[in-house]
């Protein structure tokens, strides 16, 4: 019985404690669009003293009841907070740009005589992404060079973390290395990243090949292309046909088809 007391007194206790209930901080957001951090807490028996909000643990965010404005946001290089949006239990920080990256604290403080606290956190990474899908193009000299295979290039357009690539042939992923030919990131303005990954395709078949470039688990998009047994044609659409250097091409014999049929047909003519 005194054992059944002492165990209804912690927990009617700790019900009155200060508590974080939840902490939601995007873990991803693309440049440019607005995010919101929500706090949700419980005081227990408390009276709140103050909300604060940091990001790599410099604040930018406080609201304290007893103050009139309750709300005070502060200059940080990457954040800018929504006001009007926000209050003690959410921040909306409009909008986000690749410096908003961080790891973001919500920080709950209690009036006297308790003084209490809690706290949580969150990590989120602004994104930026491609403004096309990955662009397969061929090394003419290099597939010259080499007759018993194509020389293929998968490149990137610019991004925020770098695009991962991966290629597939038929519907299978490549993971042979020797077939690989990876590169060092190309690194652009802003802090912008644009990557390539070239693959050696066997020549003597027609097959499908795919680049994949992934940002981050929120986009991913492909590019697509058919090799078979003729020129080489770069093309920036999803789409393309992507021949070897191999053999004759296709337009090429109809081409001559259509020549010595015009040639017969004059022939005939200059007889008649």
């Amino acid at each position: 019985m005194f054992v059944t007391f002492i165990i209804i007194s912690l927990l009617i206790k700790e019900s009155l404690l200060l508590r974080i209930v939840r902490v939601a901080v995007p873990s991803y957001k693309v440049r440019g669009q607005p995010a919101q951090l929500d706090c949700d807490y419980e005081l227990g028996g408390d009276i709140l003293y103050s909300v604060k909000w940091y990001r790599d643990n410099e604040e930018f965010y406080r609201y304290m009841p007893k103050y009139d404005p309750p709300k005070h946001a502060y200059k940080l290089d990457g954040i800018k907070v929504d006001l009007s949006k926000s209050d003690d239990r959410k921040v909306l920080l409009h909008p986000v740009t690749l410096k908003s990256t961080g790891q973001f604290r919500c920080e709950v403080s209690a009036e006297a005589p308790s003084f209490a606290s809690a706290a949580g956190e969150g990590r989120m990474e602004v994104i930026y992404l491609p403004r096309e899908g990955p662009r397969i193009t061929g090394n003419q000299q290099e597939n010259n060079r080499r007759g018993d295979s194509m020389f293929l290039n998968c490149t990137s357009g610019r991004s925020y973390p770098a695009a991962v690539l991966s290629w597939d042939i038929d519907g299978e992923k490549v993971t042979d290395p020797a077939l690989l030919v990876e590169y060092p990131p190309i690194q652009h303005q802003h802090g912008l990243v644009s990557t390539a990954l070239g693959l050696h395709v066997p020549t003597g078949r027609t097959m499908q090949v795919r680049c994949t470039a992934r940002v981050a688990p929120s986009w991913r998009e492909g590019s697509e292309a058919v090799v078979g047994n003729s020129q080489l044609a770069d093309s920036k659409e999803a789409m393309l046909l992507v021949k070897s250097s191999c053999g004759v091409s296709t337009l090429n014999i109809m081409l001559l088809t259509l020549s010595f049929a015009l040639l017969l047909s004059s022939l005939i003519q200059l007889e008649t």
